[in-house]
Order: structure tokens, then sequence, then C-alpha cells
């Protein structure tokens, strides 16, 4: 909040545009001539319906949350230890093929390695592919359990409380935009114009006979 007054007071003053005023009485009666401006923006501000937060976020108390779900992931770091301790076997087995397979000793050892390299590839083949499975039956069922949750809350994005809250907006952005300083004799009568249409878009969204009109929730669509 405070950021935002500051980037305000900077555009109010016209800082984007130029430097201040360089004698120090000048320049004091240039920030004294947004003080106005700023406190109307803040009533601006206040008046302002709330935004309609279920409609956007869940529930943190839910009971829904207390389940530890923890993600599932395919382990392919484990995988690739095995390829390339594999891929290092092969390596070996072609490089010294003529001692392997053409000497009749090492014939057992050879086609034991290889049956064992055969099964071990096969049974964490399974392995991976079980792994994937899940984590994509895992992912279908938390894009299907979102859906639910956007389904469930789908009506509150058209109710009264989010239309009344992006009028307020959309007519705030207009009427800030018409915001200007007419003039630069650093008095609050630069901001004349602008004075009178943020009071006329305060008078839009309160009620002065309320003995409290400046209240959240008193904003209302149009006039």
């Amino acid at each position: 909040v405070n950021m935002e007054r500051y980037f305000t007071t900077i555009s109010l003053l016209g800082l984007n545009e130029g430097n201040l005023p360089v004698h120090r009485g000048m320049r004091q009666q240039r920030y004294d001539s947004v003080e106005k401006m700023l406190d109307l923006l803040d009533v601006v501000k206040r008046i302002g319906p709330r935004f309609p937060i279920d409609a956007m976020f869940l529930d943190p108390h839910d009971s829904e949350w207390d389940d530890d779900m923890t993600y599932l992931y395919v382990d392919y770091p484990y995988y690739k230890q095995y390829v390339m301790f594999f891929g290092m076997t092969s390596f070996m087995f072609l490089y010294n093929y003529n001692i392997f397979f053409h000497n009749k000793n090492l014939q057992f050892p050879t086609k034991l390695t290889m049956w064992c390299l055969f099964s071990v590839s096969n049974l964490l083949y399974y392995k991976y592919r079980k792994q994937v499975l899940r984590c994509n039956l895992f992912d279908e069922y938390v894009q299907m359990r979102a859906d639910e949750l956007v389904a469930e809350r789908e009506h509150l994005l058209k109710s009264e409380e989010m239309k009344r809250w992006i009028w307020y907006t959309a007519d705030l952005k207009e009427t800030l935009c018409r915001v200007h300083r007419q003039s630069f004799k650093n008095d609050a009568s630069d901001f004349a114009d602008s004075e009178l249409l943020l009071q006329d878009f305060i008078r839009r969204y309160t009620d002065d006979t309320l003995e409290k009109p400046l209240k959240l929730g008193q904003a209302r669509i149009g006039i």
C-alpha cells in the first residue's frame, strides 16, 4: 500500500514528465498541492466493494486439505544410473567381443551376465511403466478435482458481488484515466477538474444520507 501511494504521489507531482521546482518554497507548494488528491484517492479505495475472495481462493480450513497427499513422480535419477551401468557393460562386451564370445571358458559367465542384464532391464522397464501410469492417474485425479472445485465456484464469478466489483473497477479505471494536472501553479487548483471527477465518483458509490456514508459494502452499481 505504501509503495502504491509512493508511485501515485510521483505521478501527481509530475516527476515522470519533469523535475520539481528549483526553489524550496515552490517545491513545498508542489508537495502540498497533491495532498487533497491523495486524500480523495484514499477515500475512493475505502468505498470500493470487497472482492469475493471465495471465488478465487479455497478455504484453507477445509477438512479436505488435512490429507497429506505426496505428489507422485518418476524416479528418473535411479533409471539414469542403471542406463549408465547398462551402457558401460554393453560397451565392455562389444569392445572385448572376441574374448567373451569366442572363448569357451567364458561362455557361461557371458551368458549369465547377459541374462541378468536382460532380466533386470525388463523388471526396471515394468517398474518404470508402473510409476508413469501411477503419476498419470494421479495427475488426472488432481485435474478432475480441480475442475470440480472450479465448477463449484463458477456461480460466484457471476454473483452480484463480482459484478459490483467489476463495475467499480472499470469505473475507477476510467475515472483515473481522466485525472490530470491541468496547470502548474503549484496549488491545489492545479487539480480542480480532477477533484470534481473524484468527488463525483465518490458520490456515485456512497449515500450522503447515512451517518457514516464511507462504509464498505455500501457501493452500488451506477446511478
